[in-house]
């Protein structure tokens, strides 16, 4: 029988997992064979499966109402929520605009940018700046800020316009440019001179602070100060990307902390409400917000601000700072570090790396020489091999850049099943490369 519903990033007739019930950090198919989630469900349940206080707020709010129209009505839900992130960022912070997804909080910054342009009569200066090898989602507007494989974008078009590439601060052999003097010099003067001839051309740039998709590269400290120092000095609108990044992730509550910046948007999504129902939000600064004084902003999804999804955003949240897991983040990304070179780093040659942030894990991987990255169907080989061996994972495959085993962990995975993990990959290691 032809299968029902098409799925994301599949094709019309692929199979997937057929999952029965979740437990913690373990997945169970309608065979009740076990896996281990290392991909947090797509990056979005860091506490795992069943967590009882989120599901307790979700009741408590159904029992109230689970929808009212949001162009009409507001809930407690929603202000409590707005007023708790507003808590967790930066005080330039004014207003947090709700969405359903990642994908949409990135259709709103561009929104935003570009209206914002339009009020300060730049309207000739509305072109955004991203980064190479980014991804934002794919909407059209989140595609076109997104390049992280090109090709994927093909015969989609046109994308929209006025879209202009900065070149990523990172290279193949990453572990020997990046300690280098001279590497860090020549990517300092090309930004400054892609920035320059931008002048007069954008009002916005949209970054991750560490790049997900494309296998865990944290931009260096120095590239975001070159660029706050632009966006400051040509009142160019800075959009920081947390979706991935945000809630704890990487060890801080959101990554741009650790840069000492203050975006004028944050967007915000996975992670938000331990994926328990579609949400994003988009914190907005009041550079912006002034200058919508008299002006609503065009944009609405039905299910912006719904009731039921900002509850349990409340509740995730709660226990993430009651779990005091900015610290927890860090203590684990550490002992999963060490195990991961004592187990594997160490033992396979054709592994040249674990780059981690938080929990954030990216296996980089080469050639039997070790010069390459690893073909891309020897990944895919890898990869279904850990599933078969019982652990959900990623990849990330830039073609001559990067090629990686990609790892979201949950927070709250144990010493033991991070052990688990590792001699699962392991095994699956030994049967495909050295």
């Amino acid at each position: 029988m032809s299968k029902a519903v098409w799925y994301p990033l599949s094709t019309p007739e692929e199979d997937k997992i057929k999952i029965d019930r979740a437990e913690g950090i373990h997945l169970f198919d309608k065979r009740q064979k076990e896996y281990i989630d290392a991909n947090s469900g797509l990056w979005n349940v860091p506490l795992g499966y069943s967590n009882e206080a989120i599901k307790k707020a979700l009741y408590t709010q159904v029992e109230k109402f689970s929808y009212v129209n949001p162009c009409e009505c507001e809930s407690e839900a929603s202000e409590e929520l707005g007023n708790l992130l507003k808590g967790l960022l930066h005080e330039d912070i004014d207003k947090i605009i709700y969405a359903c997804s990642g994908s949409e909080a990135i259709e709103i910054a561009i929104k935003l940018i570009r209206k914002y342009s339009d009020l300060k009569r730049k309207s000739n200066a509305n072109g955004i700046a991203v980064l190479q090898h980014s991804y934002h989602g794919s909407y059209y507007g989140s595609m076109s800020c997104s390049n992280y494989d090109g090709t994927e974008r093909e015969g989609y078009g046109p994308l929209l316009s006025g879209i202009y590439e900065l070149k990523l601060p990172f290279e193949k052999d990453y572990i020997k440019t990046s300690h280098s003097e001279d590497w860090k010099i020549n990517q300092e003067k090309e930004l400054e001179l892609e920035l320059e001839n931008l002048k007069g051309k954008i009002s916005g740039i949209i970054f991750e602070p560490i790049l997900g998709s494309a296998g865990v590269i944290r931009l260096p400290k120095w590239y975001i100060d070159k660029i706050d120092e632009f966006a400051r000095e040509n009142d160019v609108i800075i959009v920081c990307d947390e979706i991935a990044t945000g809630f704890c992730r990487t060890g801080s509550m959101f990554a741009y902390e650790e840069y000492g910046i203050k975006p004028d948007i944050i967007t915000m999504s996975k992670g938000i409400n331990n994926g328990t129902l579609p949400l994003a939000a988009i914190a907005v600064g009041r550079k912006i917000t002034k200058e919508f004084s008299d002006k609503f902003l065009f944009h609405l999804s039905t299910q912006n601000a719904n009731a039921l999804c900002c509850a349990t955003a409340q509740a995730t949240i709660k226990e993430l700072i009651d779990g005091d897991y900015v610290n927890t983040v860090k203590e684990k990304s550490k002992f999963f570090k060490e195990l991961f070179n004592d187990e594997i780093g160490n033992e396979f040659s054709q592994v040249y790396d674990l780059r981690s942030e938080g929990m954030m894990f990216a296996v980089e991987l080469r050639d039997k020489e070790g010069n390459e990255t690893l073909p891309f169907y020897d990944l895919i080989k890898l990869v279904e091999l850990i599933k078969k061996n019982g652990v959900i994972s990623e990849w990330s495959c830039i073609d001559g850049l990067s090629t990686c085993l990609v790892m979201l962990l949950p927070y709250v995975i144990t010493d033991v099943e991070m052990y688990e993990v590792i001699k699962r990959i392991k095994k699956s290691l030994l049967r495909i490369i050295n």
